[in-house]
């Protein structure tokens, strides 16, 4: 079974519409090679990692240190407030972005603060939801195989060790794998053919399959797992919770248009934002509560590819427009009654135009992070009133963004599309640190990586990273790139103890 593109593609002029346009502008994983860099420029800041067992290294060459990065700050908020605090701690990486909020903050016993690669795995193309999740010491995550988009033997769902790289197992599907989510030992997928996956994943029957559920149509989603079900949308805008031990449907419910990024949860309702802008609200039962149709404020269509954020008051929602705007694509639901709170505004003056946002932010204290397409920008904005705080400088500047952030202690884990890995310290908004993990070169920055152009619509050399990065408990990061090469980063003073 074949489906039409999950990612809009950027049209080439940036003053022309990037709405309607419904295939994808990747190239093919075979074409890309080289990328990033690696900078070190630690802030000396809020809490060291405790002493804990060495992590593995595999490889021996240390990324390539670049010098300092300049970066662009504005209202930057000082260290040691509670403004670091994660306002959902999600308590290891089992689902995107760590928790069924979507907030991806979280803490861990160690941060790195001068990377190096761990380890590399080649696995097939990663694209926009092939999200890694972590459980104990296994890496799960989902792939589209050598091709996406086409059948081929590296399609599947994955098991790696996070110590070392190796593959544990291998689930093989007949289409390109997109999310994958893990509970009580059970991986639940999300395929192109349509189907559902409860895939073991450990102990004597790992790697097969407990049950499958055939919804007919592709199904894209980040699997939502809460109170035993299993929840997930799919290409005809119907989210279905099936029951995670049997993959028995429990109920059903539609939208206005597919579901891409998935849903979130605050642990009583479920909400979700379909492509075409239908958002709703629904009770663990399947009840609906409320449902509200998004537009730009002007009455204008708007589409939805991200999973909403959900916060203690309000549900915050990514936005796809038609053009370029003066205002950030982001908005603001109450979460009990799906009334609009704001839409953001750029009182910082960060940007002269705003692109679209295919990514979910993270959250951490009073903010909102997130990755600015049309731009080399990590942006925060204020979650209680939509306004803009700071932008800080990270990679090249690139067209398309597509990686959720990831934070941990205070730093912000952001993937760009230029190939390169960022950590930005969010108390004084600054770059800590950056390393190229867009291929298999072990961190070595491509040749054309000082160019200004090297990035655009797609970089010179290398390739992009779509997929979001994932925290292990022990700090490690993992992440995939569209080469297919699955990275593990650690910092370099981890294997001395």
């Amino acid at each position: 079974m074949t489906r039409r593109g999950d990612q809009l593609s950027f049209l080439r002029g940036r003053r022309r519409r990037e709405f309607y346009e419904s295939r994808s502008i990747l190239p093919s994983s075979n074409a890309v090679l080289a990328l990033i860099m690696v900078a070190s420029v630690a802030l000396a800041a809020f809490a060291w990692f405790r002493d804990a067992d060495p992590t593995a290294v595999v490889s021996d060459q240390d990324p390539v240190v670049m010098a300092a990065v300049t970066t662009s700050t504005t209202l930057a908020i000082e260290a040691g407030t509670t403004f670091l605090a994660c306002p959902d701690e999600a308590q290891g990486w089992q689902t995107f972005q760590g928790s069924m909020t979507r907030s991806g903050c979280t803490a861990t016993t160690r941060v790195i603060r001068d990377p190096e690669i761990l380890w590399q795995t080649d696995l097939g193309v990663f694209g926009w939801l092939n999200n890694p999740v972590i459980a104990g010491n296994r890496v799960f995550i989902g792939s589209a195989g050598n091709a996406q988009f086409e059948g081929d033997s590296a399609d599947g769902v994955y098991a790696i060790d996070l110590t070392t790289g190796g593959e544990i197992w291998h689930f093989e599907s007949e289409n390109d794998v997109n999310g994958v989510a893990v509970a009580e030992d059970i991986v639940v997928a999300t395929g192109d053919e349509g189907r559902v996956w409860g895939i073991s994943a450990t102990g004597t029957e790992q790697g097969r399959a407990l049950w499958s559920a055939d919804l007919g149509i592709s199904v894209f989603t980040n699997p939502l797992i809460i109170d035993g079900l299993a929840i997930v949308g799919d290409g005809n805008g119907e989210v279905t919770a099936l029951d995670l031990y049997t993959g028995e449907r429990k109920w059903r419910m539609a939208v206005a248009g597919p579901v891409r990024g998935g849903m979130a949860s605050d642990g009583t309702r479920v909400y979700v934002v379909s492509e075409e802008g239908g958002a709703a609200a629904v009770a663990l039962d399947g009840t609906v509560v409320w449902r509200q149709d998004l537009t730009d404020g002007d009455g204008n269509a708007i589409r939805v590819f991200a999973a909403p954020t959900v916060t203690a008051q309000l549900l915050i929602v990514p936005l796809v427009r038609d053009d370029l705007y003066p205002q950030p694509a982001m908005m603001a639901l109450e979460k009990q009654s799906g009334a609009v709170r704001w839409r953001s505004v750029d009182v910082a003056g960060l940007q002269d135009e705003w692109g679209n946002i295919r990514s979910s932010p993270a959250l951490i204290g009073t903010l909102a992070v997130y990755g600015e397409t049309y731009s080399d920008h990590l942006v925060a904005i204020d979650v209680a009133s939509g306004e803009t705080r700071w932008a800080v400088t990270a990679g090249h500047f690139c067209y398309p963004h597509w990686s959720s952030p990831a934070i941990t202690t205070g730093q912000v884990i952001l993937a760009r599309y230029d190939g390169g890995l960022y950590a930005i310290d969010a108390a004084g908004g600054s770059l800590e640190w950056s390393v190229y993990v867009g291929d298999d070169s072990n961190g070595a920055v491509p040749d054309e990586w000082d160019e200004d152009n090297f990035c655009e619509w797609t970089p010179i050399e290398g390739a992009p990273i779509l997929s979001s990065p994932a925290i292990a408990e022990n700090g490690t990061v993992v992440v995939g790139s569209l080469q297919g090469v699955l990275t593990a980063v650690g910092d370099a003073e981890w294997d001395e103890g």
